[in-house]
């Protein structure tokens, strides 16, 4: 990371300097290592200005803070960067987490009729699952290997449905239909 500090109306103190790289150093998690940040200092009566200036590769941000003292005004400036940034950021994964839309006729569902992949159908997902019955031991095992928190199935001693599921403290609990 490049940081380049300037002082207006001020002489830029080493420990001025080493709270600003210490405050800056989380926009390395957040960019990379080629980061370059302009941070400009200004003291005028009463108001201490921070602007700083972060350019990365895929973004230029500006964060400006405004108080009667120095060091807050830092932070501020900092905290406006990182809202921003974090944004910017959560934009990029939302775009990288949306799957393609699938054309489909309003109102028609469709049945996954074999043993397979999910099919999907104006948003509902559908899955085959196994028409066998089965005891509660077997939906144990059946559960440890389900992407899913819970397991349907025909219990083989009642012949009714049941559903498996994994509590939150990692137990399990079994409701009879």
């Amino acid at each position: 990371m490049n940081v380049e500090i300037t002082g207006r109306h001020l002489v830029v103190t080493p420990a001025l300097r080493t709270y600003v790289l210490r405050r800056l150093r989380k926009f390395s998690k957040i960019f990379g290592d080629d980061l370059s940040c302009h941070v400009i200092i200004d003291v005028s009566k009463t108001r201490h200005t921070a602007e700083i200036l972060l350019r990365s590769k895929i973004l230029t941000v500006t964060g400006k803070g405004e108080t009667p003292d120095m060091y807050s005004s830092i932070l501020r400036a900092v905290e406006k960067l990182e809202r921003q940034a974090l944004k910017h950021k959560g934009k990029i994964i939302e775009t990288k987490r949306q799957r393609p839309r699938t054309a489909s006729v309003p109102g028609k569902i469709s049945r996954a009729t074999g043993p397979g992949p999910a099919r999907h159908t104006n948003g509902i997902e559908e899955e085959h699952a196994p028409k066998k019955p089965m005891a509660v031991e077997e939906a144990v095992l059946e559960l440890g290997q389900s992407k899913y928190p819970f397991v349907v199935f025909r219990n083989a001693d009642s012949g009714g449905v049941n559903v498996l599921y994994r509590k939150k403290d990692g137990s399990l609990g079994l409701i009879h239909t």
